[in-house]
């Protein structure tokens, strides 16, 4: 039975949300599903660890905060995690979902790459990495088969922290890095850091641009020894033809001393956008006629694209369609013995009306009073009828005692306290009337001041409604400068003027703004201005370019200090044999003297190394004197050495050399050594001796022994030899008799 059919996972839905609908893959810690996130109607990658893993709750804590870290790596190069959980069953990991396929699989499919599809992957994978190394996390398991080729281009990064995870557990060392990936310092058990994921990545740009891994072995400690030990072998062996910069460019990330590799991936990034830009047309796409271009990267059928968000929602309706109607066919059975219908048990999302009474009523306090005034007196006894009584008898008492019933001509009796009451209510009343004046102090205004008087108010009216304007609408408005850096002049310009705001222009060089763009402004952004002050927009006008001067035929120092006296800071080196220039001299740079660069681009020296290596002649059998004229011939010089012993080359003429072969420079000298003939040594007697210990005594004095068991193998013991008491050559057979 498959997998996928034994999996208990599929069919199952996680915390009532996530369905488990197709098995993506099978990891050494855990299993990849495609699943549907049922709250948002879209396709998720559910990863979740195995029970073994997810046993341990060492695993389980990482696992929750490595989730926690890298669900804060935002960027398009990276897949993003969407939700995790932590319980005692079950451990997964919600993924965004990415149509496509691993670089791994692209890989296997279609062999290598060309150099410019390599820097295209290349180029993205260093942008996602490079977030995450910003951040200070290390991926840990950097490999194709955790880069995501979108069909849609993008390149995106996936499975940030999970190694480190799987450390926790005791029995998972082997699953903290992939073997074939695994940076040297790992091996020797040191931690990982930015530099680790860089090693990684050079081993995956050296799979793109062969199809293959640097080291084909399959032994765990064979791939660990090469790691440590091993130099990595070169793309251009594999492929002839590549630039001698992508061979660098692996070298460098893949260097044993991790000091010695890019320190993160920004950082290798810039090497990257350098290299595209230095190599040329032919270069970057080298056999692209077989291999194609970026576009073959991602499928050309898009008939596999996900479905749409009204396919989805039509779906899920129809589930609920159905749902219901099921609900009803259940409830046609009749209610439950409590009173309660079925369908409303089941139907969790139905609306419920809240009773009347329990909603909140707003009361006018003015309400409330008249309420108070005129409501019955509450009976004796009755909780607050006291209070009652007495509020009323205030008011009665304040607004209506002193006037006389026309049912009661007789006035109620007043006690002392309501009499000190109407007493001060009079006075209060008297302060009242006494402010209002009873006749007029000055005449009435004639027309003409009545006129004038409006005229005033009008002028007043208007000036306020001016002012009002002007600093409300108009150019006395307050504005905050908004963010312009970065926009097209004539964009900026033109939002500024759609705000009522004059602009001045200014120019400025920049390295890194493009020609035409705003590079500040001033006011800066987030400033207040009122509109009429206008702002002033810097705008760039490029890099400021210095023009390249004459360093053929300097020493490299020399160079690069003549380079950033004009601003040209920036060297890269590059080593070529020469026969005309001397070694450690400049040969040429790129670009060539009198051209023109800015201080970011970087100015390839090309230093000589001298001339080249000249082949080592094979010298052994000639005599003194024709060695030396054929090592004259090559450029090179003899250096006699020590004579030795040889039992194969006639004494005189030469019987060894260093270097014995290969490659050497020009005037250096090669070292002979002549023959003295055979070596002669004494035969030492080993008659009386058992035939293992003869034996022994023989070679360790440099003969060869064979021996003959004249009564069979019972006799031990050496009775006879030859031959005997001689000095012959070393390595000469010497025969023993037992018996």
């Amino acid at each position: 039975m498959s997998p996928a059919l034994a999996d208990p996972n599929l069919g199952t839905t996680l915390d009532d949300r996530y369905r488990i609908d197709h098995l993506l893959a099978l990891g050494g810690m855990s299993r990849i599903y495609r699943a549907m996130d049922k709250r948002l109607h879209r396709a998720v990658v559910v990863k979740i660890l195995n029970d073994n893993f997810a046993s341990e709750s060492t695993v389980r804590e990482r696992f929750e905060s490595e989730a926690v870290i890298a669900a804060n790596i935002t960027h398009p190069n990276v897949v993003s995690i969407r939700d995790h959980n932590v319980t005692d069953n079950i451990v997964y990991l919600v993924m965004e979902y990415v149509r496509g396929r691993n670089l791994d699989q692209v890989i296997s499919e279609r062999g290598r790459f060309t150099p410019r599809q390599m820097l295209s992957v290349l180029e993205q994978v260093c942008h996602g990495l490079g977030a995450a190394h910003s951040e200070g996390i290390i991926h840990r398991d950097m490999k194709p088969a955790n880069v995501l080729l979108a069909d849609t281009g993008e390149v995106k990064v996936t499975d940030f922290g999970l190694a480190r995870a799987a450390s926790a557990h005791t029995q998972s060392a082997t699953l903290v890095a992939t073997l074939s990936h695994v940076s040297p310092e790992l091996v020797s058990g040191a931690p990982a850091d930015s530099r680790s994921d860089i090693y990684a990545v050079g081993i995956m740009i050296y799979q793109m641009l062969t199809g293959r891994l640097p080291y084909s072995e399959t032994n765990a400690a064979a791939l660990m020894k090469h790691h440590l030990d091993s130099p990595m072998p070169l793309p251009s062996d594999v492929v002839p033809g590549l630039a001698t910069d992508l061979d660098e460019l692996v070298q460098w990330c893949t260097e044993k001393d991790p000091e010695k590799r890019p320190q993160n991936a920004e950082l290798l990034l810039d090497e990257v956008i350098q290299i595209r830009s230095t190599l040329s047309e032919e270069q970057l796409d080298f056999d692209a006629d077989t291999l194609g271009g970026i576009e073959d990267l991602t499928p050309g059928s898009m008939s596999h694209m996900p479905t749409t968000v009204q396919q989805r929602l039509d779906d899920w309706q129809r589930e609920r369609e159905e749902a219901r109607e099921r609900r009803w066919r259940l409830q046609g059975t009749g209610a439950t013995a409590d009173g309660y219908s079925l369908d409303a048990q089941l139907d969790s999302e139905a609306t419920t009306i809240i009773a009347a009474s329990d909603a909140t009523e707003v009361l006018d306090l003015r309400d409330a009073q008249a309420t108070v005034v005129h409501a019955p007196t509450a009976g004796a006894g009755s909780p607050g009828a006291d209070a009652t009584a007495a509020y009323s008898r205030t008011d009665i008492e304040t607004f209506g005692a002193d006037e006389p019933n026309e049912q009661d001509p007789q006035p109620a009796a007043r006690s002392p306290r309501g009499e000190k009451r109407a007493t001060k209510a009079a006075q209060k009343q008297w302060r009242k009337e006494a402010q209002v004046p009873t006749h007029r102090l000055r005449k009435p205004r004639t027309a003409a001041q009545k006129t004038g008087f409006i005229a005033a108010w009008v002028l007043i009216v208007a000036l306020v409604a001016a002012a009002g304007w002007f600093f409300g609408r108009g150019p006395g408005t307050v504005i905050r400068i908004p963010s312009l850096n970065g926009l097209l002049q004539e964009q900026a310009v033109s939002q500024m003027s759609e705000q009522g705001v004059p602009v001045r222009l200014g120019s400025a060089f920049d390295d890194e703004i493009a020609i035409g763009r705003v590079v500040d402004s001033h006011p800066a952004t987030g400033e207040n201005i009122m509109k009429f002050q206008g702002v002033e927009l810097i705008v760039s006008q490029g890099p400021e370019r210095f023009e390249i001067p004459q360093v053929e035929g300097k020493s490299l120092q020399s160079a690069t200090e003549l380079l950033a006296e004009h601003e040209l800071a920036k060297v890269k080196e590059v080593r070529e044999y020469s026969s005309e220039v001397e070694k450690g001299k400049v040969i040429s740079s790129s670009p060539a003297a009198g051209k023109t660069a800015a201080r970011k681009d970087a100015i390839t020296l090309t230093v000589s190394k001298g001339p080249a290596p000249v082949q080592v002649p094979a010298l052994q059998g000639l005599s003194e004197d024709d060695a030396a004229a054929a090592l004259e011939s090559a450029g090179l010089r003899l250096q006699v050495g020590d004579p030795v012993y040889s039992r194969e080359v006639p004494s005189g003429l030469v019987a060894a050399q260093s270097p014995q072969n290969g490659t050497a420079e020009v005037g250096s000298s090669v070292t002979v050594n002549l023959s003295q003939g055979p070596e002669f040594a004494q035969v030492p007697s080993v008659i009386g001796l058992g035939v293992e210990e003869a034996t022994r005594v023989l070679e360790e004095a440099g003969f060869t022994v064979k021996a003959h068991h004249v009564l069979g193998d019972f006799s031990q013991t050496v009775r006879m030899q030859s031959p005997l008491n001689q000095s012959i050559e070393l390595g000469s057979e010497i025969s023993i008799y037992a018996f």
